[in-house]
């Protein structure tokens, strides 16, 4: 691994634990992550993941795996850039990429870094391309995925927020990176937040434009923040969530 990368890491993982786990190849269960912009390896995944989740429906198979996948591809260059300065590169050409048990992607080691000026671009070609793939393998709708990454990049900016103290700040520069995706040609929405007040404690969440239709497989609900929920009901679940 590249050291400046190493570093990166190293530093990151310090505030925003997770990126550990998100870097951290298992030994021979690593395989190049170019392979993921394969409508076939796509096939694989929804496949996988019906058997997991006893969906029969190829839509909601691609939406509940891109929506853990965006969450990790989008986590990692979001919390290198908001520690450090420089993104991780989330270029899948000299990325390794690795599954979890339940089959939905782990994480990723990248090639090198990149200034955070090139970000948006970068991950804006790498996110066209995966989710093409997906779209074709799953019928999921473009849209649809974009906007699951437009919540992906909200979430983990929180958390990156979280890291360096100023959720603020994460949620600020969630709505710059998306924005700048935007201005590159890309077609998803704008991230939104709400400001959940419990007491005397305020917490920032992201206010969803997407749902990962997990209430559409045996035995599940909706998600506390799921946008199909009542507004109340929806605010009164994350208030309990505040600390």
């Amino acid at each position: 691994m590249d050291e400046h990368l190493a570093q990166t890491y190293a530093l990151t993982a310090r505030r925003v634990p997770l990126l550990a786990a998100w870097t951290a190849l298992p030994d021979g269960r690593s395989f190049p992550a170019a392979d993921m912009a394969d409508a076939e390896w796509m096939a694989h995944r929804l496949a996988d993941t019906a058997s997991r989740w006893g969906s029969g429906n190829p839509r909601v198979n691609g939406t509940l795996w891109w929506y853990s996948a965006s969450s990790t591809l989008t986590g990692i260059p979001i919390a290198t850039a908001l520690v450090t300065g420089v993104a991780a590169c989330p270029r899948l050409e000299g990325a390794r990429a690795f599954l979890t048990a339940d089959g939905y992607l782990g994480g990723l080691t990248a090639s090198s870094v990149l200034p955070v000026a090139d970000l948006a671009s970068e991950l804006a070609g790498t996110l066209t391309v995966l989710i093409d793939a997906l779209a074709e393998a799953s019928g999921v709708r473009r849209a649809a995925l974009w906007a699951i990454t437009t919540d992906s990049i909200a979430n983990r900016a929180l958390d990156a927020g979280d890291g360096i103290g100023d959720r603020m700040r994460g949620s600020m520069f969630a709505r710059q990176l998306v924005d700048a995706m935007r201005a590159d040609g890309v077609i998803l929405p704008r991230p939104r937040f709400v400001d959940v007040h419990a007491g005397a404690v305020t917490r920032r969440f992201t206010q969803r434009a997407s749902c990962c239709l997990i209430y559409e497989t045996p035995g599940s609900a909706k998600c506390v923040s799921c946008p199909r929920r009542p507004a109340e009901d929806r605010l009164s679940g994350l208030a309990a969530l505040v600390t």
